[in-house]
């Protein structure tokens, strides 16, 4: 699953990027927001297909220097990943339960200010692979893995760094979802009070409606996918913390599923902005599919003449009185 997994989400991910960072959107601040996620959902995948290859033994992660960099880059990605969800459902509730701070908090300007406060606190923090990692001799092999010396720092900061991308955005997430659905639901009430008119109501969604759509799309989709991810490595953290003990078959078998779980999230991103963003649709087919559609209006427009042709001699056949 794993190549399949990684292939698909890295060519996705490119393609939505590319979407995200175009004219028309590139101005909105969740646009922003979800093209960093694009590529530091790239850079996590990348870096996870560089482990699988060691696994069927293409020995590029077993490298001095690409070991460390390959590290290094899959936290700084899971990192800026997880927490951009988790400005994105901020943005998402501001826009839906504060509507007047979206001019001041929701802007380009800010998502820029965002970003970049993001990747300098994850390229801080998470320096520790490059002077903590290296090439270590396991029973004659050689392996990318912590150095002894340095045994104790990274379970320190492994520890911190569960806290960090595991426990404090997913308590953040489920506070603000549930506030997000509240507040999507008083909207719609407020709305169906103000538009009594069945018709003037199904005209169609507003561009801010669209946004909030697919913003909370992604957040859903986010604690779907790594909720059972999450409950396991908590439970197996407790158990070995507690009670001292290695973990049953049952609980290996279910962090490997529930793995595969996590790394759709970073596969599936396309696929959701697809089908919950309408206008993300609209660039996307013009920006990919520029193309086919020249095609499908030429057609268009040689049928046109064709039947105006066809139209245009029968109608002199028939003045003239000659029978087809």
């Amino acid at each position: 699953m794993i190549p399949i997994i990684c292939i698909i989400g890295i060519v996705g991910n490119t393609l939505a990027a590319g979407a995200f960072l175009s004219a028309s959107l590139r101005t909105t601040s969740c646009c922003l927001y979800l093209a960093v996620k694009c590529l530091s959902d790239i850079g996590f995948l990348s870096s996870l297909f560089i482990v699988w290859l060691y696994r069927v033994h293409v020995p590029i992660f077993n490298t001095n220097g690409l070991c460390q960099l390959y590290v290094f880059l899959s936290y700084i990605c899971a990192f800026l990943s997880v927490w951009l969800v988790v400005i994105i459902t901020f943005e998402n509730f501001i826009r839906i339960s504060q509507p007047q701070w979206v001019g001041i908090i929701c802007t380009p300007r800010t998502a820029k200010i965002v970003i970049v406060v993001c990747v300098t606190m994850s390229l801080i923090f998470y320096n520790y692979p490059l002077w903590t990692a290296g090439i270590v001799n396991v029973d004659g092999s050689a392996l990318c893995s912590t150095r002894e010396q340095f045994q104790n720092v990274v379970m320190v900061l492994t520890y911190v760094d569960t806290f960090l991308t595991l426990i404090i955005p997913f308590v953040i997430m489920l506070i603000l979802v549930p506030l997000i659905t509240i507040a999507a639901l008083q909207a719609y009430e407020r709305k169906k009070r103000l538009f009594r008119n069945a018709r003037r109501e199904s005209k169609g969604s507003s561009p801010e409606t669209q946004v909030t759509k697919l913003l909370f799309a992604v957040s859903v989709v986010f604690l779907a996918l790594h909720t059972p991810g999450h409950a396991i490595r908590v439970k197996l953290m407790i158990v070995k913390f507690l009670q001292h003990v290695s973990p049953s078959y049952l609980d290996v078998t279910l962090q490997r599923l529930f793995e595969i779980f996590y790394y759709m999230d970073f596969c599936l991103s396309l696929a959701v902005y697809l089908i919950f963003g309408a206008n993300f649709r609209k660039v996307f087919a013009a920006l990919y599919f520029k193309k086919c559609q020249r095609q499908n209006e030429l057609r268009r427009i040689q049928a046109n003449v064709n039947n105006t042709v066809s139209k245009h001699l029968l109608k002199e056949n028939g003045q003239s009185g000659v029978v087809v």
